[in-house]
Formats: structure tokens, sequence, C-alpha cells
């Protein structure tokens, strides 16, 4: 996604908003309004944003349910070929490839890694729990 300069996104902003705009020096300040917007109007402003914010966040959720779908293969896999479903050389493998990815795409990696590391524990809650279900059957 290209990234917008901050001089452009004021310029911007002047032209949408006007003149009445605080003129500012340095466009890394923030842009402080005296009188902000009412909380309608604030509504109103950031819809475009939390509509696009709102599309990717089911595209997140829905990569995740394709994800754990796969997870679920996995389980099926492991407990058929009686491999142990926790991996730990490839969770490590996993993590570090999500930081660089995040790196790559100017993400913090420490969050990202903090997110994979939930994700992945879940992967595993889940791949354990199918092996202990196969288990209990018996197979």
């Amino acid at each position: 996604m290209p990234k917008i300069p901050l001089t452009a996104f004021a310029s911007v902003l002047m032209l949408t908003f006007g003149a009445g705009m605080p003129a500012f020096a340095d466009p890394a300040v923030a842009i402080s309004n005296p009188h902000p917007p009412s909380p309608e109007e604030t509504t109103t402003l950031m819809a475009p944003y939390r509509a696009r914010i709102d599309s990717l966040d089911a595209q997140i959720v829905a990569l995740l349910g394709k994800r754990f779908d796969v997870i679920h293969e996995v389980a099926v896999f492991k407990a058929q070929h009686g491999i142990h479903p926790i991996q730990p050389a490839r969770i490590e493998e996993v993590v570090q490839h999500a930081r660089a990815q995040a790196e790559k795409s100017g993400v913090d990696p420490n969050l990202i890694e903090k997110l994979y590391r939930i994700i992945i524990q879940n992967a595993c809650d889940e791949e354990e729990k199918y092996a202990r279900a196969q288990e209990a059957k018996g197979q």
C-alpha cells in the first residue's frame, strides 16, 4: 500500500477543509483543531476509514478460518501417522518467517510475533485435542 507523505496529507486536508485550518511549520506536528467535530461529525468523517478497516478485518478473519481448516487437516494427518502434535522447531520457523514478513511490510515484528504465538498456541491446542480424542477412540 503506498504511503502518503505527511506534507501531501496536510495539503489534502487544507484543500478539503479550507484555509481556516491552522497553519503549522512542521508537518510532523499533529494537527490540532480548537473546535473538534461532534460525535456525529466524527462518525461521518471516520466512516470511509472504518469501512476499509472492517473490510480488511473480514479478510483477516476469513484467512484465519482457512488457516484453521488446514490445521484440522494437519491434526488428522499427524494422528493417522503417529506424529506428535507439537513441533517446536516448526513453531519457531513459522514465527521467524512471520517476523521477517512483518519487517518487509513495515509492521512491528514484535506485534506479529505476539499474534502468531497466540494463533500457533490455539492451533497446537486444537491438534492436541484431536490427538487425545483419537487416542480415546482407540485409533
